[in-house]
């Protein structure tokens, strides 16, 4: 019996510094910033949890100077805003991507709950949004402002 409630205490020990040395190797990062863009405005303001989970917001306004953008979606004349809430998200070298669900706002009246990746290069401050159910909406870089990473 004591060498059994011995080897459950060893089994237990290690899972335990496994967990909280998986937990210490596994930095975090927080990717801040915004500005105006080739064709938008945005904001960033997303944590990675450096375990492929993300969280925080990200904004992206497209509004008259995007109209060459806007006339790809039939009826929208004024203005497009994603609003997303990222869950999962990865942190490579300079290279951000993070996804999530996202709310659609087409002309301050059409909504639409939809899903979003985003992929951003913090060493050129450039970046790139899909809406998963329309498609990319083409690679962008910071007019002014950008982006870190921390």
């Amino acid at each position: 019996m004591k060498r059994t409630l011995a080897y459950v205490a060893v089994i237990a020990a290690t899972v335990a510094l496994g967990a909280s040395h998986s937990a210490a190797a596994a930095p975090t990062a927080h990717l801040s910033g915004g500005g105006t863009a080739s064709f938008s405005q945005v904001a960033f303001n997303v944590r990675l949890d450096g375990s492929g989970g993300a969280s925080g917001s990200f904004e992206c306004l497209m509004a008259g100077r995007s109209a060459f953008i806007l006339a790809n979606f039939p009826g929208l004349e004024h203005n497009m805003i994603v609003h997303a809430t990222p869950t999962a998200g990865n942190v490579d070298g300079a290279i951000v991507t993070f996804s999530g669900p996202a709310r659609l706002t087409l002309d301050g009246s059409q909504k639409m709950d939809v899903h979003v990746q985003v992929q951003v290069d913090v060493a050129h401050q450039t970046f790139e949004l899909t809406v998963v159910e329309i498609g990319p909406m083409g690679p962008e870089e910071f007019m002014s402002g950008g982006v870190a990473l921390r």
